[in-house]
């Protein structure tokens, strides 16, 4: 006679069983929803030269370097670097460019977030762009970069003036985030440029470099909001937040827009090229449309800080940018709605 099992006996093992299943369950849906992630944030890489060919690119391999080019296009390509040279600008790649079996291979977000958007810029499906937010960065108790008596949120505002002249001059609004030495918290920022329906926003900021040589530091950097997934610019540790922002829908036109207004300050102002690169900065991941973050040379190198002290050359650089912003509109609003 086989005895019975208490009843009391019974509850808990099918209470432990239970809780064995949904533990096991849990423990698999998360590896796989892991696994997705990783697939997710880790590319799937291309042969570099294959698909040139595609696009109707020549690649021409010379020892570790892999261009691509035809009539009106050049890119060229470094071995293990995370730089394309793309007509004469310095872009920054997501991903690094390695050579597997021989070939040259590119991952498919920077395909599809910088190469493609450059070689056929995306088509405005919004309204034409009319109304420019200009942010002249820091101020109030917020200096931002200080040499000596000279502080940056004195030469942004400056430069925000110049700027707005310009653009109102081609015919375009204007909104002003500060229009006087106040603070601002960033978040407000982003939020007063989406509170007047702003089409693009454009952030101006000069640079400066603390370290050995800092004064041989020097040029324009432009930066537009990183990619989901992807590392920043700056982030050579990869340890800084990968997640997507709603603002990255804007990706591919924020890529056009930094390279456009990049391309002209490189060809109207006496600048160094210090490329078009990604970050994600507060206020660029809060908007409501495109926008980029202008660098407009260093204040700890002589030579830039001299551009910035004179007034012709700052409404150079301000000429430039509104030019850019014009060169940017030609090129997207092909058919945008009224």
């Amino acid at each position: 006679m086989v005895p019975s099992i208490p009843r009391w006996l019974r509850v808990f093992w099918v209470c432990c069983w239970a809780w064995f299943r949904a533990s096991c369950w849990a423990s698999c849906w998360a590896l796989s929803a892991g696994l997705a992630m990783a697939r997710d944030w880790e590319p799937g890489f291309r042969d570099l030269a294959a698909w040139g060919r595609e696009m109707h690119l020549r690649p021409v391999q010379r020892g570790e370097e892999l261009q691509l080019t035809n009539r009106w296009t050049r890119l060229r390509f470094q071995k293990d670097s995370d730089r394309v040279n793309f007509n004469d600008v310095e872009f920054r790649l997501s991903d690094r460019i390695p050579i597997e079996g021989g070939l040259f291979r590119v991952s498919q977000r920077d395909i599809d977030s910088l190469i493609a958007p450059l070689l056929a810029p995306p088509k405005r499906s919004i309204r034409p762009i009319r109304r420019i937010a200009i942010n002249a960065g820091h101020g109030g108790r917020d200096p931002g970069n200080m040499e000596g008596r000279r502080m940056e949120k004195t030469y942004t505002l400056d430069l925000a003036i110049d700027l707005a002249r310009h653009l109102k001059a081609a015919g375009f609004q204007v909104v002003f985030v500060r229009s006087s030495d106040q603070f601002i918290a960033l978040p407000d920022r982003a939020a007063a440029a989406n509170r007047a329906e702003a089409d693009l926003y454009v952030s101006l900021h000069f640079n400066g470099f603390d370290g050995p040589g800092n004064d041989a530091v020097q040029g324009l950097e432009t930066y537009c909001l990183t990619p989901a997934g992807a590392p920043s610019s700056n982030d050579s540790k990869r340890s800084g937040r990968m997640a997507g922002f709603d603002a990255n829908r804007f990706d591919r036109e924020n890529i056009t827009l930094a390279h456009q207004v990049h391309r002209a300050i490189l060809d109207q102002t006496p600048l160094a090229d210090r490329g078009v690169r990604r970050a994600r900065f507060k206020e660029l991941t809060l908007l409501r449309m495109p926008g980029l973050l202008i660098e407009g040379g260093y204040m700890t190198h002589p030579g830039d800080t001299r551009l910035m002290d004179s007034r012709k050359s700052r409404d150079q650089l301000a000429a430039a940018i509104a030019d850019g912003i014009l060169r940017h509109k030609r090129l997207v609003e092909r058919g945008a709605p009224e």
